[in-house]
């Protein structure tokens, strides 16, 4: 057998083939058109070279020059690759710049010598070949040296297949210089080298995109081919184990072949028949050997901006399961959501009517989901029905209008729904990527509903608290009331018969009335929480709220030190505030401590200190739980809301509180309130 022969008509045809499918890319990028020009180059390298393993010398001088033309044609392309990073600096313009013409002058050289021989030296000339292999692999790694490594693994198979022409070139024309002759076996081996070289290149070429157009190969058939050609060298590899057990096995030599050749055509046929291993194989080759059924740049930019519509509240569920069918372009669909007893319900419809039904947790579809995870295709579901663990799918999918595909949709690693796609535009079966696409378009759905959800939950949290904040506001002001009232009963047995007490007693019951009529105002209208605003004397409100609280121990002292301390506030506020913070200075305090209240004026801004030498506190009490709304040391005696409302009421004023504290050295609160004149009515305080 002619090994040269055949070795190199199998490369002719590689390269022709890939030279005929390279030709749509005439319009594409220069690169492309260069590594047209190389396949042709090297297909009629090739060819020749086929010629002269059947005694064709007088093709020699052809073949050499080929040979030569082969190399300058690679030059070409591979450092035609640099145009595209040589605006990234200087250094690849440079490289570039006395590359080209030193590599292609170089095997120019070489090329007129073959044609004059000028040189006169055979020896120079294999020295010169081994160069041209030297150069091609220099160039190859400068390529790869100056590609970023995220774009290495698309040019990778490009090193791989040129690199290992270029090395065994080098070793090829090394061996012939170095034994001054030709090894023939080397020279029918580089047939095969080329061989295998093309679908290495073919690759490289298929994933860029600037080299070549998107040549389509009908998958069924590369399957067809991938394992025709397996199974011929499984039986050329048996065949050899056959030939050997046949050669040393005795006298049962010849019924152990028979035996063993059998076997294992037996094992293939099973093999090759085996329709889980040609749905493996077939999902192999459409994963690392084919473009991208879809483009998922554009897929998920659609995805992304049909979930980014704006529409109302209760058309987002919809919005989602709408955004879901259009992926595979099915015409209608259900949302079904986990509410909050643990089923699932119909949430929403397009296209199609509601079910008001209710699927249990226990539901042998929702156990299918959460032990698998599949989307169930519901067409398969009959014919497959092995894959799908002998599900049997509720009756009520019955009652849908061409029913499709039903795809789990997982949260945070929980079943929070699943949707029904149906009526399909175009009835077909789906593939792994249609899979792989559906899975991930339903992460993001899922994500975009756990949001809506949250948000639901969150909306009638906020509700609630509303509620919540208001009952406590309106529980700590009736509490002050109360303690008003409570105070005026346990003093009523002793002064009963006291004239002044009979007029203070009156005054505060009138007092509390007024306030309980404004908190039910308050339950009427939230806006009648803030009143008028007037001019009020600091110093008369002051001395007003001391007087009221005289009747506890330790009693408060007042020292003024302004003469006109005015603010515009809303006075049973501002009065309530200080009520309110005096009593807390009271109660951190020993009876035998003091409480003592300062007013001063600094500027613009009115200073009430409130200092006592009670308990104290720590800093860090301070800065995390003082200002904290319903956080409270005083168990069920305390609503933990009233420093917070202070501060916010000072603070609405323009102002803000202060606060200084140590751990039994006691507390001294400053409210700092801007003096402010803006022609409201002045009130006194007595008023």
């Amino acid at each position: 057998m002619n090994l040269g022969f055949y070795s190199y008509l199998s490369a002719t045809v590689a390269y022709g083939f890939f030279a005929f499918l390279l030709l749509f890319s005439w319009r594409a990028s220069l690169q492309g058109k260069l590594l047209v020009v190389v396949t042709f180059i090297s297909a009629a390298w090739a060819a020749l070279a086929a010629s002269i393993a059947t005694e064709g010398t007088d093709l020699i001088e052809a073949y050499k020059t080929f040979e030569i033309l082969r190399y300058i044609a690679w030059y070409v392309f591979l450092i035609k690759l640099f145009d595209t990073t040589m605006a990234l600096g200087d250094g690849y313009r440079k490289f570039v710049s006395w590359s080209l013409p030193l590599s292609v002058g170089f095997a120019s050289l070489l090329l007129i010598d073959e044609l004059i021989g000028f040189l006169g030296q055979p020896v120079l000339g294999l020295i010169g070949h081994i160069f041209l292999a030297l150069i091609g692999l220099a160039i190859l790694e400068q390529i790869y040296r100056n590609t970023a490594v995220r774009h290495r693994w698309a040019i990778k198979y490009l090193f791989i297949g040129a690199g290992g022409i270029f090395a065994f070139d080098f070793y090829f024309y090394a061996d012939t210089l170095l034994f001054r002759g030709v090894d023939q076996e080397l020279w029918e081996a580089r047939g095969i080298i080329h061989l295998i070289a093309v679908p290495v290149l073919a690759m490289a070429s298929a994933r860029n995109k600037s080299w070549s157009l998107n040549v389509f190969v009908s998958r069924d058939i590369v399957l067809s081919t991938t394992a025709i050609l397996g199974g011929g060298i499984y039986l050329m590899v048996m065949a050899g184990a056959g030939y050997y057990i046949r050669e040393y096995g005795g006298n049962w030599g010849r019924a152990a072949q028979v035996i063993f050749f059998t076997l294992a055509t037996v094992l293939l046929a099973a093999v090759l028949f085996s329709s889980q291993l040609r749905a493996q194989v077939k999902v192999f080759l459409g994963k690392h050997f084919y473009k991208n059924k879809y483009d998922y740049r554009l897929e998920w930019l659609h995805l992304t901006e049909k979930l980014s519509d704006k529409t109302q509240d209760d058309d987002r569920y919809m919005l989602a399961l709408e955004a879901l069918a259009n992926t595979v372009e099915a015409r209608a669909g259900m949302l079904w959501l986990r509410d909050d007893q643990s089923g699932y319900i119909n949430t929403a419809s397009w296209n199609i009517g509601r079910l008001k039904k209710k699927i249990s947790s226990d539901a042998p579809l929702i156990h299918f989901f959460e032990d698998k995870g599949f989307i169930i295709n519901i067409e398969e579901i009959k014919s497959h029905i092995d894959e799908y663990d002998n599900l049997e799918l509720p009756e009520w999918i019955a009652e849908i209008e061409c029913p499709w595909l039903i795809i789990p949709l997982f949260g945070s690693g929980l079943l929070i729904g699943f949707a029904i796609l149906a009526n399909p535009l175009v009835k077909r079966s789906i593939n792994w990527e249609d899979r792989d696409l559906l899975i991930t378009a339903a992460k993001q759905v899922t994500s975009y509903l756990m949001v809506l959800m949250t948000s639901d939950a969150l909306a009638e949290a906020r509700q609630f608290e509303v509620f919540s904040r208001l009952s406590a506001y309106m529980v700590h002001d009736l509490k002050n009331i109360s303690a008003e009232l409570e105070l005026v009963a346990r003093n009523a047995n002793k002064h009963i018969s006291n004239p002044d007490f009979i007029e203070d007693a009156f005054e505060t019951v009138d007092h509390a009335a007024g306030d309980i009529n404004k908190l039910l105002q308050q339950l009427r209208n939230r806006r009648a929480m803030t009143e008028k605003k007037v001019i009020v004397d600091l110093a008369e409100l002051v001395q007003k709220v001391i007087e009221s609280k005289q009747q506890q121990l330790p009693q408060p002292s007042l020292k003024i030190e302004c003469s006109t301390c005015i603010v515009t506030a809303e006075k049973d506020r501002l009065a309530n505030v200080l009520t309110h913070l005096i009593s807390n200075a009271q109660q951190a305090t020993a009876e035998d401590g003091s409480v003592e209240v300062t007013l001063t004026k600094k500027d613009s801004i009115q200073i009430i200190e409130i200092k006592d030498n009670g308990i104290g506190m720590d800093d860090d009490f301070v800065r995390k739980r003082l200002f904290k709304p319903f956080d409270t040391t005083k168990g069920n005696a305390g609503m933990g809301i009233g420093v917070y409302e202070s501060r916010e009421f000072v603070r609405l004023l323009g102002g803000d509180i202060y606060v200084k504290s140590e751990p039994g050295q006691g507390t001294t609160f400053s409210l700092h309130i801007p003096s402010r004149s803006d022609g409201s009515e002045h009130v006194p305080a007595n008023a």
